[in-house]
């Protein structure tokens, strides 16, 4: 499609892989209202195509992304956060497999989006930061503490350091570290070899790890819950009165 959301289709042994690209190569990828709703079309797309058996995202011009966009003007703020949520949500519960090809820069949004991926393949020179806490915005625990483990998240997370590599492969964020340049084929590699497996059998395992280990889907929706919170009243929500909430999605 479009914009600065470029989709490939290529023909697998077994049915199709969705190459996703993030093509905003002169802002690094940075993620901005137009960038959003087209990824959750693609994604939201994706969900009810038969014939794919896997999704690869990447960035275009080097980076993966650098993030939410801080050069756009997004009036309240709303509906950028509501994209955001989406497209977290829709990668997080996608039944096909996800691997996300890292390399140069995955910061913030752009981290938030490979960490949902089930499968993360970066090159040596890749860097990871979740800058939440230097902004005011509560993102960075769903996925990262089933990922890599509490004190490990909570270090990532607080102090939004950047993080190598070669630190986030020690812990458990990256699946396969490769020379810079390699990410992709690493990732395409593992979407080809699951691709082989049984459809139905694939799909139920991700069900049951979205809901094991703590329930991803469960941390997943509250942490968003937080984010429409924060966007709807303009403050940090308390977990006391503002969550949980039972609004889901606004679709876009």
């Amino acid at each position: 499609m479009p914009g600065p959301v470029h989709t490939e289709r290529e023909a697998l042994p077994e049915g199709e892989l969705l190459r996703v690209t993030l093509d905003r190569p002169d802002a690094r990828n940075a993620m901005d209202t137009e960038m959003l709703a087209g990824l959750a079309e693609v994604l939201d797309e994706a969900a009810g195509d038969g014939t794919l058996r896997g999704v690869l995202l990447t960035g275009a011009g080097g980076h993966f992304s650098a993030g939410a966009d801080v050069r756009e003007d997004t009036g309240d703020g709303r509906r950028r956060m509501e994209l955001f949520t989406v497209v977290y949500e829709l990668l997080t519960n996608l039944p096909v497999p996800t691997a996300a090809a890292i390399e140069g820069y995955a910061v913030g949004g752009g981290a938030e989006a490979a960490a949902a991926c089930d499968l993360r393949a970066a090159g040596e020179g890749a860097t990871f930061r979740f800058p939440g806490a230097r902004y005011g915005i509560p993102v960075g625990v769903a996925r990262t503490v089933g990922l890599v483990g509490l004190g490990t998240a909570k270090d990532w997370v607080l102090s939004t350091r950047d993080v190598s590599a070669q630190e986030a492969h020690a812990a458990g964020l990256v699946q396969r570290l490769t020379p810079d340049g390699a990410a992709e084929a690493a990732a395409r590699t593992w979407l080809t070899e699951v691709a082989t497996r049984d459809v139905a059998t694939v799909r139920l395992l991700k069900q049951l790890f979205n809901g094991a280990a703590g329930g991803l889907r469960d941390r997943v929706a509250f942490e968003n819950d937080a984010l429409r919170s924060q966007a709807e009243t303009g403050r940090l929500p308390d977990l006391e009165t503002d969550l949980p909430r039972t609004v889901r999605p606004r679709r876009w």
